[in-house]
């Protein structure tokens, strides 16, 4: 397969990296409403994001490492050198912020790579489920952080529940699967008849138990499938 080295300026990274993966991206099209509509095969901006943070927080100190971008038939793979910096884990990667290049983070955010610190692992999130796949994948090792991206060719099973869950959050499971997210307001319009309190406690469970990712804050908290 293909192979390119590429170094530089941090912009220019970004740039030659976004279009080698776009060149080698499978891209299709629909016609709505008789404008035809390119598709392509992981979302613009959730592939920019995993790039950008992987330009911007990668360990610098580490020697002998690059940023790998791995391209396979389902799925594509960002791989980047150094852990999660600082107090970060991959629990509460969508709510903190944090980063161990601040003057390149906000050299980055001056150049318009950033939108806005500390918003895009959750627009990241939002781009994939409203493309119809799956959420993206985050793995973290001390040395070493991996975006995964999957396109919709093929699906990572679905994890079997280890345990039980009661009727309503059954009902919330399937109106998430159906909706691709849930809010407290939806979850109470399905069970009108249960106490918000205790519809917000069936949520957090799901979320503790790693079956749901709660993205957002106050009214524009909302779940997905995680």
């Amino acid at each position: 397969g293909r192979r390119d080295e590429i170094s530089g300026p941090a912009a220019r990274v970004i740039e030659r990296a976004w279009n080698i993966i776009f060149e080698e991206m499978r891209v299709g099209a629909t016609v709505n409403q008789l404008e035809r509509e390119e598709l392509l095969e992981y979302p613009r901006f959730a592939v920019r994001e995993a790039l950008v943070n992987a330009v911007a927080h990668r360990d610098y100190r580490i020697q002998g490492r690059r940023i790998e971008i791995r391209m396979y038939s389902d799925r594509l793979e960002i791989i980047s050198p150094g852990g999660l910096p600082g107090y970060m884990t991959l629990d509460n990667l969508v709510e903190e912020h944090f980063s161990r290049n601040p003057r390149l983070v906000n050299g980055l955010y001056q150049w318009g790579y950033i939108e806005e610190l500390g918003l895009g692992i959750d627009q990241m999130i939002e781009e994939m489920v409203q493309a119809g796949s799956e959420p993206p994948e985050f793995r973290a090792t001390p040395h070493l952080f991996t975006v995964t991206l999957y396109n919709k060719r093929q699906r990572p099973p679905t994890p079997k529940w280890t345990h039980s869950m009661n009727e309503r959050q059954t009902r919330a499971l399937t109106y998430v699967r159906e909706n691709g997210s849930i809010t407290n307001r939806e979850y109470q319009q399905l069970c009108p008849d249960v106490s918000p309190e205790t519809l917000r406690l069936d949520l957090v469970d799901l979320v503790d138990r790693g079956i749901l990712l709660k993205i957002g804050s106050k009214k524009g908290t909302h779940y997905i499938l995680k």
